[in-house]
């Protein structure tokens, strides 16, 4: 797997494990990046890295456990037969296979593309009891990093929930904060949990399909208005994406936003259009599917001088 999707994928993660593992909130983004370094080798050949890197950050917190002097590999062996027959004891009697591509009613759902309101009015609709925290992480502030239980977990009324909210622990964290902002503003306009972003008098959408449309500054903040083009359709989608990781704990990923340049990215996954390339002042964003395979989803952003958007173009994702 590569290292750096890894990395994007599990951050957030890996800091909430650094720190109940003991480290200082401040210190667990070094601790972890010092780890994510040594393991890079480890990860690259891993299909699913996870068990290796949390032992290494075991092991660089708490240092590594002591070997036995002896192996009593009878014990060893009754131990694994004991295990083997309640696995399949539980193989017999459990339910069907959890979902891989989607979450049930009854699934702690994901809150990719959330801020805290956002979150906290989804669970409570479920009959959940919501508690906010803030949670030091280099993302635009009050963004969802992290929620426990987390994405897939088996959930029912009543229960009770944490949502991470971002607080950004330095001014230069992140170096594209106001793109990114704008990034999540666009997304929660598409999906429903904020206003429109500040569009031109006139907009011009270039959906996948290689056609054109002008909308009119109120026709595009209003998301009727942009059906035909399927581009906000897109950008729900990929941001409900789910992969199913493992059963045991039911492990799921979800999707991941970045900040790219204009011009990269786009050799393998589709060139930009050249009537609306030569301008300068836009911001390009890619949403990577939950299960990292393929080519991204990608949106360009393009502003007029007063910074409202006056073009929108859609690279769809592809597997």
């Amino acid at each position: 797997m590569d290292p750096r999707e890894y990395r994007d994928a599990r951050w957030h993660t890996l800091l909430r494990t650094a720190e109940d593992l003991g480290v200082e909130p401040e210190q667990a983004p070094t601790v972890v990046e010092q780890v994510l370094a040594r393991q890079q080798a480890r990860i690259r050949r891993a299909e699913d890295p996870d068990l290796l890197v949390r032992r290494a950050l075991a092991d660089a917190v708490l240092g590594p456990p002591d070997r036995p002097r002896s192996r009593r590999w009878p014990a060893v062996a009754a131990l694994a037969i004991v295990v083997v027959a309640a696995g399949a004891v539980f193989a017999l009697a459990r339910p069907d296979a959890p979902p891989a591509d989607h979450l049930r009613a009854d699934q702690m759902p994901s809150l990719f593309g959330y801020d805290g309101a956002a979150a906290s009015t989804l669970l409570k609709k479920r009959g959940l009891e919501v508690q906010q925290r803030p949670f030091r992480s280099c993302e635009v502030r009050d963004r969802v990093v992290a929620s426990e239980p987390a994405a897939g977990a088996e959930i029912s009324r009543g229960d009770h929930v944490v949502v991470y909210t971002a607080l950004p622990a330095d001014v230069s964290c992140l170096t594209d904060y106001a793109e990114r902002q704008l990034a999540w503003e666009v997304l929660d306009w598409a999906n429903g949990h904020g206003p429109a972003p500040s569009f031109a008098p006139r907009v011009w959408v270039y959906p996948s399909d290689g056609s054109a449309q002008l909308l009119t500054g109120a026709e595009a903040a209003d998301p009727d208005s942009w059906r035909a083009s399927h581009v906000l359709t897109a950008l729900r989608r990929a941001t409900a994406d789910v992969a199913l990781v493992q059963e045991h704990p039911l492990t799921y990923a979800v999707p991941a936003l970045r900040i790219v340049a204009p011009t990269d990215g786009t050799n393998q996954c589709g060139e930009p259009d050249p009537s609306i390339g030569a301008k300068t002042n836009v911001v390009a964003f890619i949403i990577r599917s939950a299960d990292r395979t393929g080519c991204p989803l990608r949106v360009e952003l393009y502003r007029d001088r007063g910074e409202r958007i006056e073009s929108v173009a859609l690279y769809p994702a592809s597997s």
